[in-house]
């Protein structure tokens, strides 16, 4: 087996690799380093990244508070000098198997005897916050000499380095190691290989660039600056640590790996983690003016480099469950946030503000999904924690919450009404998830959600003994349950929408009609529609909305069966009716595995990843939208929505997060073995 990993296996497909690090071959995909889009992000929790591409360059990078849009670097990063010759990376022949947060290489300079073996790493190490708060990356690379001479060789080592006149810092270091300039971040190592044998080196690079200012001016300190005084602080802390991290992370992957579940989902579920790196942001409290806890405040992006807008509301309602189940408490402080920024009349806010902005509340965006999703949110925080003095601290704010929500209820049916704000002739803003398509009246997605958040309204009330909220709740679903059947049940299926006021609907059949379904079964309740509609509709969707494509569902689809032309032609044919929506998609296939058709939802929820992960080559460039006839990108990168992935194998086991996050458990197997290093020492 080559080192880090045998790269002999078929290419571009799933296969099982054998890799060091691994007692048994693992499913993945490996990669010709030419074909992918995007290469693995080096970086973790709050951190920021750099990417090592399949070209042999780095790529994209962050690590300097160049957050939105990230630096293109796109430089060579590894050349190896023998006598007078110059052999960049990016010149050999590259075969790249990333699990993040690993990027494993194999190159081959095929003009010469010598093969390079590269395994490059951040410390991700989910159950610790702390750990995956480290400003670094970490290299082991192997040179093996297949020639009949031995080789004097140098490797220089040039990884993105400060803005010039700037105070940030970057430290390379090794056994070894010697800088090259001063001008900026490079180092060269010295290494003899003999004839016929290989030999393997280290080295670290650690960062360090703790204060910075985001979009709307506001200055922030990242949370590594309370731990690290210097960039040289950190590459010294990992280097000592080296086997301890790289050992911890590969622990966490081996329980994914033995996990029963299909080798496809086994690598998203790995690869998913990868927009922790990308789009989040981990600030530290350092002043007693500061109204966040000494946790600090955790924030995941939309897409900081697709969409850049600070935890949108709507895209954390599939995105969070990562966060929730291997960091809960940094999922308590950014809903902590959405709390702090809940305005009198209940109403909670979009998003925390446009770019990196930290502290500039939008609201009246989306708002008929905004605050009852929270509501549902701050309920899977207590599934999840069973924290019952936590949820006494929300409970105030969740009524308030869904109490405004009601108040979007314009005809007195009990349901939450949709509010296009749209001029005539446009699309945007339609104010729910599927923004460019304006929808009127009552519709089966916004209503939907709704009762699902009634439904966590009366459980929390329950168990916080409050019976008059229980009562309102109960009266709220009854006459909501009743109009929810009577405007939009076609017979067959939930229409798109009904307006009766205005004597207009629309019997598209939306891919994720059922979303007041998935919201309570992720729950762990009681359906909230009919068990024979639900299946009814299900059929409908397998037979209009999956038969439209071969990638997963249509969003919409008419009752003939045509894909729908919402009207958006703006640019890249970004149609929402048309096209598939990755996470609303992986909603829907869970909705079928819960309801007994699981077979259906397994082959929704593969078609989706496959279109990512084989089609486009892009495990860690993930996108929003994909065309329903290509599979291809339409829109969106590195989109927060698809981390919902976390939920399927849930959905799978027909369990709720309460008994999905129990001891023995995926879950608590990876965080109970990413701490396994520190018992045993």
């Amino acid at each position: 087996m080559r080192w880090p990993f045998n790269p002999d296996v078929p290419k571009h497909q799933w296969t099982l690799i054998a890799a060091q690090g691994y007692p048994e071959p693992v499913p993945g995909c490996v990669y010709l380093g030419t074909r992918l889009d995007g290469g693995i992000p080096l970086g973790a929790l709050g951190t920021g990244y750099f990417t090592l591409e399949g070209t042999g360059k780095t790529g994209f990078c962050s690590i300097y508070n160049d957050i939105v849009p990230p630096r293109r670097d796109f430089r060579e990063w590894l050349t190896i000098r023998i006598g007078h010759n110059s052999l960049p990376l990016s010149t050999a022949e590259i075969y790249y198997w990333g699990h993040y947060p690993i990027a494993d290489i194999v190159a081959h300079f095929t003009e010469r005897p010598l093969t390079v073996g590269i395994r490059a790493f951040s410390p991700f190490i989910v159950g610790s916050a702390e750990d995956s708060n480290i400003p670094a990356s970490l290299f082991e690379i192997e040179l093996s000499n297949l020639g009949q001479e031995k080789k004097e060789a140098q490797l220089v080592i040039t990884p993105p380095s400060p803005p010039k006149g700037k105070s940030m810092q970057a430290e390379l270091l090794g056994d070894g190691l010697k800088a090259e300039s001063d001008e900026s971040v490079c180092g060269l190592l010295p290494v003899t290989i003999p004839r016929g044998d290989s030999v393997r080196l280290r080295f670290v690079f650690g960062w360090y660039a703790p204060h910075w200012r985001d979009s709307g001016g506001e200055p922030h300190t990242h949370r590594y600056g309370l731990r690290y005084e210097s960039a040289s602080a950190v590459a010294e802390d990992v280097l000592s640590r080296f086997d301890e991290l790289l050992s911890r992370v590969l622990g966490w992957q081996r329980e994914i790996y033995r996990a029963e579940l299909p080798d496809w989902l086994r690598d998203g579920l790995v690869q998913s983690f990868y927009s922790f790196a990308k789009n989040t942001v981990w600030i530290a409290r350092t002043r007693q003016d500061e109204w966040w806890g000494e946790d600090g405040w955790f924030t995941h992006s939309e897409s900081h480099t697709g969409c850049p807008i600070t935890e949108t509301m709507v895209c954390r309602m599939h995105g969070h469950f990562a966060a929730l189940f291997f960091f809960p408490d940094l999922e308590t402080t950014t809903l902590e946030a959405f709390r702090h920024f809940q305005i009198s009349d209940g109403e909670i806010p979009f998003s925390y503000g446009m770019g990196t902005s930290m502290r500039d509340p939008r609201y009246h965006c989306q708002h008929p999904l905004n605050s009852g999703q929270y509501a549902q949110m701050i309920y899977r925080l207590f599934v999840r924690t069973r924290d019952q003095e936590q949820l006494l601290h929300f409970y105030d704010s969740v009524k308030r919450a869904i109490r405004y929500q009601f108040s979007l209820d314009d005809d007195g049916d009990g349901l939450v009404n949709d509010q296009a704000h749209v001029p005539p002739g446009e699309h945007w803003p339609a104010n729910q998830f599927y923004d460019i398509w304006p929808w009127w009246g009552t519709s089966a997605y916004v209503a939907g959600t709704w009762l699902g958040t009634l439904a966590v309204g009366k459980a929390m009330g329950e168990t916080m003994k409050d019976s008059q909220f229980v009562a309102e709740c109960e009266e709220w679903m009854e006459r909501g349950q009743k109009a929810y059947h009577e405007k939009l049940w076609t017979g067959e299926y939930y229409r798109l929408w009904n307006d009766p006021v205005n004597s207009r609907s629309c019997d598209v059949s939306l891919g994720n009609q059922l979303m007041g379904q998935w919201c309570v079964k992720v729950a762990g309740l009681p359906n909230v529609l009919p068990e024979e509609c639900v299946q009814s509709a299900l059929r409908a969707i397998e037979w209009l909305n999956m038969k439209a494509t071969t990638h997963g569902l249509v969003n919409g689809v008419t009752p003939q069966g045509e894909r729908y032309d919402a009207g958006y032609h703006g640019g890249n044919d970004n149609d929402h009716g048309k096209h598939i929506f990755i996470g609303e998609n992986l909603c829907a296939a869970m909705t079928f595995m819960y309801h007994n058709r699981r077979d259906i939802g397994l082959e929704i929820a593969r078609r989706l990843y496959e279109a990512v992960a084989l089609e486009s080559c892009s495990p860690w460039n993930q996108r929003c939208l994909v065309n329903a006839e290509t599979g291809l990108p339409v829109w969106g990168d590195d989109y927060y929505s698809n981390l919902v992935i976390w939920a399927v194998p849930m959905a799978i086991a027909g369990e709720g997060m309460s008994e999905f996050t129990e001891d023995g458990k995926l879950v608590s197997k990876m965080i109970k073995a990413a701490q396994l290093w520190k018992s045993s020492t």
